[in-house]
């Protein structure tokens, strides 16, 4: 077997986009590497968030035996590299059932490396953590923008974005992945650093396992995924958060929202 590099957060610094790219690029990838994503170890994501929320020990042993089962699956005779993409594995985002930083995803990755050291022992050339970084404000803003989305977000973004201050501190929190995960081998790198970069946020990837350039250059690049909501809709999501506390009726305001912006974009478009 290769090399494991394992991309494991954090949410909102382009995992998304990364991962688009590793998708839509597999077949010119598969020489040197398989790729996974989240799809393909959703039993593995789902532990790992429920331990960030629960900090149970049973949850902790639930993603260890996922992740090992998932390990064992593999061919050890395939000397092709083993690419894992998925910002779940480092738990929940900070703000979900009052998470306040990514405390858990040290812990998580040092299972991991028990699983990994235990099955695979020195059949694997070499262990990677790759953790995708991005600068404190945007980052925030980013994540305000998804909560407003997805959950019950009630805060505006400032407001947010000073509760949640300590939770930008990314570095933080790879500082003491490398220290669980020790001696294997920890990288990082900002996305702010990849804009214009030949691959975009795939390009640290490329780099770290040295891809040769007829890879590279097979790449097909992929509009940026996830991209923020327009400043009204995020305004009218607020305010639909707001309003109610029931689930369906914000769901269903919210996406009625999403339909009124986009016909409205197209009209001024037209």
């Amino acid at each position: 077997m290769g090399r494991l590099l394992i991309h494991a957060g954090f949410h909102k610094t382009g995992t998304t986009s990364v991962q688009r790219l590793l998708g839509k690029n597999k077949r010119a990838i598969a020489p040197i590497a398989h790729v996974f994503l989240r799809k393909h170890i959703a039993a593995v994501c789902e532990a790992a968030r429920a331990y960030s929320d629960s900090r149970d020990s049973a949850d902790l042993l639930d993603f260890s035996a996922a992740f090992a089962a998932f390990l064992e699956a593999r061919d050890m005779d395939d000397k092709r590299d083993l690419i894992i993409s998925s910002e779940d594995l480092s738990g929940l985002m900070p703000g979900r059932r009052d998470l306040e930083t990514y405390d858990a995803a040290p812990m998580l990755m040092k299972a991991a490396t028990m699983m990994i050291d235990r099955v695979l022992q020195d059949r694997i050339d070499e262990v990677i953590f790759y953790f995708s970084l991005r600068q404190p404000e945007p980052w925030l803003r980013s994540c305000h923008t998804q909560h407003l989305r997805a959950i019950r977000m009630t805060q505006d973004a400032e407001d947010y974005a000073r509760d949640y201050a300590a939770s930008a501190d990314l570095p933080r929190i790879v500082d003491k992945i490398r220290i669980a995960v020790a001696p294997h081998r920890v990288e990082s790198a900002w996305l702010e650093d990849c804009a214009d970069a030949p691959l975009g946020p795939l390009t640290p990837i490329a780099d770290i396992l040295d891809w040769p350039a007829a890879t590279r250059d097979a790449i097909k690049m992929q509009p940026p995924a996830n991209r923020s909501l327009a400043p009204e809709l995020r305004a009218k999501f607020l305010e639909i958060n707001r309003s109610t506390d029931d689930f369906n009726a914000i769901r269903a305001a919210k996406e009625a929202a999403r339909r009124r912006h986009a016909k409205a974009a197209k009209t001024r478009a037209d």
